[in-house]
């Protein structure tokens, strides 16, 4: 059922998406105008997320935070209706934590902030809040800080560190959230004319209330009491979520009692032992330690995906989907449970699309696709992304080419990576009376190389 307000007010006449050059990252200025001014303004804005861990490579000089939190002062006339965080990921939120481009964002004055329910500090209080935050979500989501305490002491304990620990502490960091961007969005959302909303699938998100004429689904995070397949990953490592402190401890130990072996002289360069039982006992016992580690802060990152927010906004003939980097644990409330199918019922006529989890092969269901074959390639993808920077072989990189061709098949996609190195972003705009293509362009910085 569409929510209360979703009918009051002119209905916008055009909606114009404004994709940032973050490389991998997620940066996206959704837009709504209007053919007169409500209350004095004619467009109404949402940022959804604004966060990189690499910077594109195809110029000296890439774009930054500020330069980009610059351009949408000035897209928005200086007003921000909402600010999306899909999830606490670094590539999602860092641009937040940024002294410039974080005053020049707090200066929109954002009307609502809008975060997963697994984000709400209420959470462990014991006052009664939705029947579907029960205890078993609860717990749920103090794992999650857990296990983001325990990704950081991965991250400290092997510092500085090369080879596979290198890369170890390198992937435990993004795992770690920002908390000088954390601090902003709260700052933020506690001054929000709107208030903060902490959101799981089927809530009102509140955005009508500030963007007349549109209305928004709540597709996910589905709390474990609503879909308790979305913590699934969770079951790969059950001494993890047990007591993963502990379990760090020990390992980070035995390591350091490795290196401490006399005569040894343990390092991560290839070569340093000579040859023999030794050497080959220690790299084992090396090894070994990192791949357990490897694998917890694997499935961390799985489970911080699965709460991403899934929205899906109608504006006249329009459906626009941006599911974060939502996997399939959270994907399939909407697709198989009875509920969440009731929620998706519009999913087969969206036309614009917000490619998941920036094309990885876990984000964009085969059946979600399947739901738009027979749009006779009218469908249009938008990728932010950056190629070589995760993923070490063609089945795991991202972005995933099988996935990249079938979205061709759909329609057009538009990627971030393919920006001319002068670009800021890319931008799509459509009419919200009929489903015809979007026009696209790129907006060049004010400086180039």
């Amino acid at each position: 059922m569409s929510p209360a307000g979703a009918r009051r007010g002119p209905k916008p006449k055009a909606v114009h998406l404004r994709a940032y050059e973050v490389g991998f990252g997620d940066a996206f200025l959704l837009s709504f105008e209007y053919a007169k001014a409500v209350d004095g303004r004619d467009s109404r804005h949402v940022l959804i997320d604004f966060g990189s861990t690499r910077w594109p490579e195809k110029t000296k000089k890439p774009p930054t935070y500020g330069e980009i939190a610059t351009d949408i002062a000035e897209r928005t006339g200086g007003e921000l209706d909402a600010i999306v965080l899909t999830h606490r990921h670094k590539d999602h939120l860092s641009g937040f934590a940024n002294a410039e481009a974080g005053a020049t964002i707090a200066e929109l004055k954002p009307r609502l902030v809008l975060r997963p329910w697994t984000e709400d500090p209420e959470l462990d209080k014991d006052a009664p809040g939705p029947r579907q935050i029960d205890a078993g979500s609860k717990r749920f989501a103090a794992s999650l800080n857990r296990a983001e305490a325990f990704a950081a002491d991965v991250r400290d304990g092997l510092a500085g560190r090369r080879g596979h620990r290198g890369a170890l502490a390198a992937l435990a960091a993004d795992q770690v959230p920002n908390k000088e961007a954390v601090k902003l969005l709260d700052e933020l959302a506690e001054k929000a004319a709107l208030g903060p909303r902490y959101l799981f699938a089927g809530q009102d998100s509140g955005i009508e209330e500030a963007i007349p004429g549109i209305v928004v689904k709540v597709l996910g995070p589905p709390t474990p009491k609503q879909w308790p397949e979305v913590t699934g990953q969770r079951d790969d490592d059950p001494e993890y979520w047990l007591r993963p402190r502990a379990l760090l401890k020990n390992m980070l130990a035995g390591a350091e009692k490795l290196e401490a072996i006399e005569g040894l002289g343990v390092a991560d360069t290839d070569g340093a032992l000579p040859p023999g039982p030794a050497r080959w006992l220690v790299e084992r016992m090396r090894d070994q330690q990192v791949h357990s580690l490897l694998r917890i802060v694997r499935t961390l990152d799985d489970a911080l995906n699965n709460t991403s927010l899934i929205l899906l906004f109608s504006v006249g003939s329009r459906r626009l989907l941006f599911p974060g980097d939502a996997q399939i644990e959270n994907w399939s409330y909407v697709l198989k449970d009875k509920e969440g199918r009731e929620l998706g019922t519009e999913l087969p006529d969206v036309d614009l699309y917000k490619v998941g989890h920036h094309g990885s092969r876990n984000a964009s269901p085969r059946s979600l696709l399947e739901k738009w074959e027979s749009r006779k390639a009218s469908l249009t993808s938008v990728m932010s992304t950056m190629p070589k920077v995760h993923g070490k072989t063609v089945a795991t990189a991202v972005p995933r080419v099988t996935l990249i061709a079938a979205l061709e098949e759909l329609g057009s996609l538009e990627r971030t990576d393919e920006l001319e190195p002068d670009s800021l972003y890319l931008e799509l705009s459509g009419s919200t009376s009929s489903q015809k293509a979007f026009t696209v362009r790129h907006g060049a910085r004010r400086t180039s190389d």
